[in-house]
C-alpha cells in the first residue's frame, strides 16, 4: 500500500492564500466595472403617456414679442422664458436666486453627461449646459452614482425603484414632493410626469417649512433645491457653501427660505460640491471647489421655440 502523502502546513497557507487573492482580484474587478469604469444603460421603461400637448401658460408682460432674445449677467428673456437671478448675501451666508416663468413646461429639461443614461458617466455642469444649449443650469440630482432610484428625464422613463423622497415635475406644469413611503410610480406616470428626481429632502408642507431632518446632510452646506408656485412659475435656490464669504445653510434654514419665498413646494437637490448655477454659458454661483464637482445630470432652460 502506497504511502500517503500529507500535506504541509506551509502548502495549505500557500493555497490559503492564493485562494483568497484570486477572491480579491475578482471583487477588484467586478467593483472595477460596476461601480467606477462608465457603464451606459441603454434600456428604458418607454415614455411617459400624454394624452394632448402640454399647455401654454399665460404669464402676461413676461415674455418677449416675435421670439426675441434678451440676456444679460443675471437675466434671460425670450418668446416662452423669463428668468431673473437675484443674489443675496446675510447673516454670512449668500445664496441667488433664479426666478422662473416658462411658456411651456418642455422648455424645462434635463440633461445626462454624454448624453447617456448610466452608472459612472459624469462632467461639469458647465459642459453639460454647452453641450445642450442650455441659456440656464443647475446640478440636478447625481442619478448616476446610485444604483437604486426612480428616474424619468423629458418623459422617458429609464429607472423605477424608489430610494428616496421625490420630486415630480408634471406637464400640467404642477410640481410636487413626495415621502418615500408615499410615492407610486405607476400614478406618477400615469398623471403624466415629466421630470421625476430621487434625492431631496422635501422641504415644505403645504406651503409650511418642515422643521426636522431625518438625514446626514441636515448641517450647514453648499445647497441647490427647487421651489414651486403656481404651474410655468418656479425658482432655483444655489446657496454657496464651504468658504469664508459663506458657510451654506441647513437644511432647516433652507426650508425657512422657502416659506419665506411664498412657494407652496421645495425640493432639496444634490448640493455640496456638485452645487452650481450657470447663466448664459458663465457659472454664476460660487462653487466650494473651482467648477464644482462633475455630475451625471443637469436641470436646465431651453431656448423657447413656437412647436414645443
Amino acid at each position: 500500500m502506497p504511502a500517503r502523502k500529507i500535506k504541509s502546513p506551509f502548502r495549505l497557507a500557500l493555497v490559503f492564500l492564493l485562494d483568497l487573492a484570486l477572491f480579491g482580484a475578482a471583487l477588484v474587478v467586478f467593483a472595477l466595472f460596476h461601480h467606477v469604469l462608465p457603464r451606459v444603460i441603454s434600456e428604458n421603461y418607454g415614455s411617459v403617456p400624454l394624452d394632448a400637448a402640454p399647455q401654454d401658460f399665460s404669464f402676461p408682460g413676461k415674455f418677449t414679442e416675435n421670439g426675441e432674445v434678451l440676456c444679460g449677467e443675471d437675466f434671460y428673456r425670450d418668446g416662452g422664458i423669463d428668468l431673473q437671478v437675484t443674489t443675496v448675501e446675510e447673516n454670512g451666508v449668500v445664496y441667488h436666486l433664479a426666478e422662473l416663468y416658462v411658456r411651456n413646461i418642455r422648455t424645462l429639461q434635463t440633461a445626462f453627461a454624454g448624453g447617456s443614461f448610466g452608472k459612472g458617466i459624469a462632467d461639469s455642469v458647465l459642459s453639460i449646459a454647452e453641450e445642450n444649449g442650455a441659456v440656464f443650469a443647475v446640478s440636478g440630482d447625481y442619478c448616476g452614482i446610485r444604483d437604486r432610484s426612480v428616474v424619468v428625464r423629458n418623459g422617458v422613463i429609464y429607472r423605477k425603484n424608489k430610494a428616496h423622497q421625490i420630486g415630480a415635475l408634471y406637464y400640467d406644469g404642477t410640481f410636487r414632493t413626495y415621502p418615500y413611503a408615499v410615492f407610486q410610480i405607476d400614478a406618477a406616470i400615469a398623471g403624466g410626469a415629466w421630470q421625476i428626481w430621487d434625492f431631496g429632502p422635501e422641504l415644505l408642507r403645504d406651503g409650511k417649512a418642515i422643521t426636522e431632518f431625518d438625514t446626514g446632510i441636515s448641517g450647514p452646506n453648499p445647497r441647490m433645491a427647487l421651489g414651486y408656485y403656481e404651474p410655468g412659475h418656479y425658482v432655483f435656490v444655489a446657496v454657496d457653501g464651504r468658504q469664508e464669504a459663506s458657510r451654506g445653510m441647513t437644511l432647516v434654514e433652507l426650508a425657512a427660505l422657502f416659506e419665506s419665498l411664498g412657494c407652496q413646494s421645495a425640493y432639496n437637490l444634490d448640493g455640496g460640491h456638485s452645487a452650481v448655477m450657470v447663466l448664459n454659458g458663465k457659472i454664476i454661483s460660487s462653487p466650494s471647489t473651482p467648477g464644482g464637482r462633475e455630475i451625471s445630470d443637469i436641470i436646465y432652460l431651453a431656448p423657447y421655440q413656437e412647436d414645443l
